[in-house]
């Protein structure tokens, strides 16, 4: 009797310890199958998407095509001369009115300082070639008094409206910071911009800084040359929308294969 009550315990033993290991499968099985659901969609969504392309990239790039924005553009390559700000000085003391220059350094002593290098040349007629295949919407263009940017908006924009030497970067200049920062919204928040249109502006790297604008969080605010920044303007007040850190990055969105 004694031995029967222990073969039917261990028989219990066994039966529990064998069910046990079944409902252990079971859930294990469960859970792996879904996690190769899951690991599917996630292979399907890596599939389906742009290599190193980000949604707000993509979003940007449409919305800039209906118009309505400013697009602050920094001048194509120049040649890298450590001492540039001295020769910006001889040039930057410019009257704003197109073509009546005090001087202009294209044709002068110190144009490879200060002007586009045959590379920049090359950059700023292709971006132009770019913006027209695309039928980006341009309608006013102002220009800093800098020969590269000048330059730049003749190559890649067809041309400027206005110049003006608030948009040469700090450099050549003696300045109050707060001053020059209340001249660039001033400047920039009386700006004409067109609803199906967008307002390009052709300058350079140290002109926008965060405190312009209601939205700007970051320090680091740095363009490669002929990246650009999208700006939008309401109730007077500047936002900066998105960067394009270089030009490649606005426009591979409108190349896919």
């Amino acid at each position: 009797m004694f031995e029967k009550k222990i073969a039917f315990r261990l028989m219990l033993i066994m039966f529990f310890s064998a069910f046990s290991f079944f409902l252990l499968f079971l859930s294990a099985a469960i859970f792996l199958y879904g996690e190769r659901g899951e690991i599917k969609k996630e292979v399907a969504s890596i599939k389906n998407s742009y290599v190193d392309v980000s949604k707000e990239d993509f979003f940007w790039a449409q919305k800039i095509i209906s118009g309505g924005y400013i697009l602050h553009f920094r001048h194509a390559e120049r040649e890298k001369w450590i001492d540039v700000q001295m020769y910006d000085a001889l040039e930057s003391d410019v009257i704003e009115d197109v073509g009546k220059a005090a001087r202009f350094a294209d044709n002068d002593y110190f144009a490879n300082a200060v002007c586009l290098n045959e590379r920049g040349k090359i950059q700023a007629r292709a971006i132009g070639e770019h913006l027209s295949r695309i039928n980006l919407p341009i309608g006013h263009v102002v220009s800093s008094v800098s020969c590269r940017a000048r330059q730049t908006a003749e190559l890649a924009f067809g041309g400027y409206n206005t110049l003006n030497r608030v948009l040469v970067h700090v450099g050549p200049y003696l300045e109050n910071r707060s001053d020059r920062l209340q001249n660039l919204i001033t400047f920039y928040t009386e700006l004409p911009i067109f609803d199906d249109k967008n307002t390009v502006v052709s300058s350079h790297n140290s002109v926008i800084e965060c405190e312009m604008f209601e939205n700007c969080s970051t320090d680091n605010l740095r363009l490669e040359e002929g990246g650009f920044y999208i700006i939008s303007r309401r109730e007077n007040k500047l936002y900066l929308e998105h960067e394009f850190h270089n030009f490649n990055q606005f426009n591979r969105i409108f190349y896919v294969r």
